[in-house]
């Protein structure tokens, strides 16, 4: 009757102990790939660090890196560095690179320095892609600022069209609204990218 019990007890302990175990190694792994997640959309986005992806990136630090001081450390650098003038500043290059160095550290990627990690591949061809979108949008809302701002237009437009025109003139002034507009156009049913075909 001990033997049985014995074996019943040493089933359950072991049991546990390999569920706690799995647990446990799932939570750190887990935590690594959240780290390099975030790592490789950093890497990836080196080019041009302010892409949306970059940025939602660079936000998560704090919260995934949070035991993780020189990260931290090398993300507050990075940060102040930014809210610096003038409006062009190269150490920002140079403060993001670091961060990019100590997260590598962190997740043992003793390989990557910052001789690799200053190199990256940006072709003219994707350079000349974004300016002529960044073109494109500027020549479209300029479009929609004209027309929104001619006087023959105004007196034969709604309330509803000239309250629009007046929301997509405000929205013009801040250039980070561009997102807004687009909505804003979708929602009163003009798809920009239709008008252009």
């Amino acid at each position: 009757m001990k033997d049985i019990i014995l074996v019943i007890v040493t089933a359950l302990i072991s049991g546990l102990l390999a569920t706690l175990i799995t647990i446990l190694f799932q939570k750190r792994t887990a935590k690594y790939n959240s780290k390099l997640k975030i790592f490789e959309t950093l890497m990836s986005q080196r080019y041009l660090i302010s892409t949306e992806e970059s940025v939602k990136a660079l936000n998560s630090i704090d919260v995934v890196f949070y035991k993780d001081s020189d990260v931290r450390k090398a993300y507050k650098e990075f940060l102040d560095e930014t809210e610096k003038k003038p409006e062009f500043n190269p150490n920002v290059g140079d403060k993001y690179l670091r961060l990019l160095e100590e997260m590598s550290k962190v997740l043992k990627l003793d390989n990557i320095h910052w001789d690799e990690i200053k190199r990256y591949y940006y072709p003219a061809g994707l350079s000349e892609k974004l300016n002529e979108e960044t073109a494109l949008r500027k020549a479209q809302l300029m479009n929609a600022l004209e027309s929104a701002n001619r006087p023959d237009q105004q007196e034969n437009s709604s309330p509803n069209e000239q309250f629009s025109q007046e929301i997509i003139t405000e929205m013009i002034k801040n250039p980070d609204s561009i997102e807004g507009i687009m909505k804003l156009a979708k929602m009163f049913g003009a798809d920009i990218n239709d008008s252009n075909e």
